[in-house]
């Protein structure tokens, strides 16, 4: 562990995650006060053997009595029975407890996962997303299931052990006293050193977890290029590193286990040798230092909890810190706060002075002006990372323009409700994303009140009904992960079909075609005749007859509108639009050949 890192356990950023921890969990009073009840009257149970074995020896055995000792027994069976009912009772309500955090630790993270704007995941990785909300929130629970636990029953403990002794004998209770300066000294020790190891252990999980969800989803690509090789050695590094991690945490803690029996070792010698001194004396009875001496082990549990609860505090700052990292990330994208929600559109669209930039620092969109009227159908054409797609990504406020504004019938984006504008702009991905879930739900994702027939109707327009009704268990079918049973053309149209059913006035289809053979194109594109009618459509296109069709053309290149118009100006234009048409005419047919020769 690297010594800049210790001692980090004691600055105000882990004190402000445990306050607000301990907001979740003064959410739950009522299970805290069950907690705290079951754990004082299992903790007052837990000291009560100690006291009867004095009782009994002072009593029983010195006064040679022993008809007595069988109600000693039965005491301390009965003790024991009870103390066994407490501690179930006990470890219930605290699990019900930490249950009860998590889950509203967990719900309050995926709500806002989902408020966070496009830019917030464009930095992050899933699998270390994964890894906040299940791991992080797992190491958060064993935390709070035994953390009310063991402060208050050690803290029950030694001062009820502390209370007994003293009544006992104030020498032995001063004696008692004297070690818990050096007990305080080691938690405090051990917990500094601990907490950095710990944090090092969740971020080295997370790394792990990323890498291993990407190469599950890449596997396909990882095979066809036969790099399984190089991705299991990539992956035993990570594996490693994250062992090493464990082990440097294991080494620091196991430095507590010797320390408290070496501790328990002092206090047990101390005792027997003052209380021995002062039994010979005849200042104590043999039956106090007996249970003192029962008492000091005792103490074994408490400072072994306590380092137990250091462990589990430490990995729990530490994935508490991931998590509300995650909490205090601010959406870029946001509600304005006079935001109003947008009327059902026309469809005019207006990009006014539009710049934009990812990073701050390069544009992506510089200077845009564009009008389009209601029902029109815009062709946006350019080389790669001419900025198309982020053009149209602006539109439904996925990102936030940097200078300028857009417009819809005249009302600003950034001035109505995010949900009421989304709820008008449609959108069909070059690779549409499907839910394992049935056709039925997936079609019926934006309005899951639909009707069936409307979802029908809607499917039939889609160009997909026909198929669906051919399969065994119609739209009840599932789809698979990511829609992995399916055709790339059906899931085209499924998606179409998605769209369709919440009726959006603006529609973008960001190269719906692309991938798609000559005769399943024929399909979308009669699917997409169908939607596009009386629609203001965006269609970022690949495929001759969009472009041909379209109302407008424009030209992006570099960021910058170079071109607009007809097919037939541009063309005759003779500019940057003539070669990307005649560069994407040899395109398309070598690509129709190659597909008709398979």
């Amino acid at each position: 562990m690297k010594s800049g890192q210790r001692g980090s356990g004691t600055d105000p950023k882990t004190r402000a995650t445990l306050r607000r921890l301990l907001d979740y969990i003064r959410s739950h009073p009522h299970l805290i006060l069950a907690c705290i009840l079951t754990v004082i009257l299992s903790t007052a149970l837990g000291l009560a053997p100690p006291w009867l074995l004095q009782f009994a020896i002072d009593n029983y055995v010195v006064g040679e009595r022993p008809d007595q000792l069988s109600l000693i027994a039965l005491l301390m069976i009965t003790s024991a029975v009870l103390k066994g009912a407490a501690d179930f009772a006990k470890r219930y309500a605290s699990e019900y407890l930490a249950q009860g955090v998590i889950h509203n630790i967990r719900s309050d993270v995926y709500r806002h996962l989902t408020r966070l704007s496009f830019s917030f995941y464009d930095q992050s990785r899933t699998g270390d997303l994964m890894s906040r909300v299940t791991a992080d929130a797992d190491s958060l629970k064993r935390f709070v299931g035994n953390a009310f636990a063991f402060i208050i029953a050690n803290l029950f403990t030694i001062a009820g052990v502390a209370a007994v002794v003293a009544y006992w004998d104030l020498r032995l209770g001063l004696l008692y006293l004297l070690f818990l300066p050096l007990m305080v000294h080691a938690m405090a020790a051990y917990g500094g050193r601990v907490r950095p190891a710990f944090g090092w252990v969740r971020r080295k999980l997370a790394d792990l977890t990323a890498v291993l969800r990407e190469d599950l989803i890449g596997i396909e690509i990882i095979k066809l290029f036969g790099r399984e090789a190089d991705k299991k050695r990539e992956f035993a590094r990570h594996s490693e590193d994250y062992v090493a991690a464990n082990v440097e945490a294991a080494k620091v803690s196991a430095f507590w286990m010797p320390y408290v029996h070496f501790l328990l070792g002092c206090i047990t010698v101390a005792a027997v040798w003052y209380g021995g001194y002062l039994t010979v004396t005849g200042e104590i009875s043999i039956g106090v230092v007996v249970g003192f001496v029962g008492y000091a082990g005792m103490l074994m549990r408490p400072i072994r909890q306590t380092g137990m609860m250091i462990g589990f505090g430490s990995q729990a700052v530490a994935s508490a810190r991931r998590i509300f990292d995650i909490l205090d990330t601010e959406p870029e994208v946001q509600d304005a706060p006079d935001a109003h929600n947008l009327p059902k559109p026309r469809g005019k669209v207006q990009f006014q002075d539009v710049s934009f930039s990812y990073d701050g620092l390069n544009r992506a969109l510089r200077d845009i002006d564009l009008l389009v009227e209601p029902g029109q159908t815009v062709a946006i054409v350019g080389p790669t990372g001419a900025g198309k797609s982020t053009l149209v990504h602006l539109l439904p406020r996925f990102y936030d323009v940097n200078r300028g504004s857009i417009y819809i019938d005249g009302h600003d984006i950034s001035r109505v409700r995010i949900d009421s504008l989304r709820q008008q702009v449609g959108i069909v991905l070059q690779e549409p994303f499907l839910f394992a879930t049935s056709i039925r739900e997936n079609i019926s994702y934006g309005r899951p009140d639909a009707s069936m027939k409307e979802i029908i109707r809607c499917a039939r327009l889609a160009q997909i009904h026909d198929f669906i009704v051919s399969l065994p268990v119609g739209y009840e079918t599932p789809v698979g992960e990511r829609g992995v049973t399916l055709s790339g053309g059906q899931k085209q149209r499924l998606a179409l079909a998605r769209v369709l059913l919440t009726d959006p006035a603006i529609l973008i289809l960001d190269e719906p075609t692309s991938s798609v053979d000559t005769r399943t194109e024929e399909l979308v594109q009669r699917a997409l005749a169908a939607v596009m009618r009386e629609r203001t459509t965006f269609v970022i296109a690949h495929r001759l007859w969009t472009v041909q069709k379209a109302d407008q053309i424009v030209v992006l290149d570099q960021g910058e509108i170079r071109e607009r118009g007809t097919h037939t100006r541009l063309l005759a234009a003779g500019g940057l639009y003539a070669k990307l048409q005649s560069s994407l005419s040899r395109e398309n047919l070598t690509t129709d050949n190659e597909r008709g020769d398979a």
